[in-house]
């Protein structure tokens, strides 16, 4: 599970990063950073309805991401807010391991990766 540390829960806190952040995504992926002023980087995420109508189909997605994010926050730089949303996919492109690469590649993007060899 995330750490609460690095959860980012508050609407407002959504709500400026819907505003103010910037856009980068690969694939279905796309993150909103926006920088917070703290030690610490913090992450929500948002996975709306057109994703699925399925309540469960929605909060699997959800629960693959955090466990993606909680296994890359070593590499993820501090200091920065950051909401992901996902597009509904076809077939196939909504795996784990390609979920993520995917979440690799649009934190690259954002240059959000610490080079720090695992």
């Amino acid at each position: 599970m995330l750490p609460y540390k690095n959860r980012l829960i508050k609407r407002t806190d959504f709500e400026k990063v819907y505003k103010y952040g910037r856009l980068f995504y690969f694939e279905n992926i796309a993150i909103k950073i926006i920088k917070n002023g703290i030690d610490e980087s913090r992450i929500g995420f948002s996975v709306g309805i057109k994703f699925s109508k399925k309540a469960v189909e929605r909060n699997r997605i959800k629960r693959q991401l955090r466990e993606i994010f909680r296994k890359m926050l070593e590499k993820i730089e501090k200091g920065a807010d950051i909401v992901v949303m996902i597009k509904k996919a076809e077939k196939g492109k909504n795996e784990p391991k390609k979920l993520a690469m995917f979440v690799e590649k649009a934190l690259e993007k954002g240059n959000l990766i610490n080079n720090i060899k695992n």
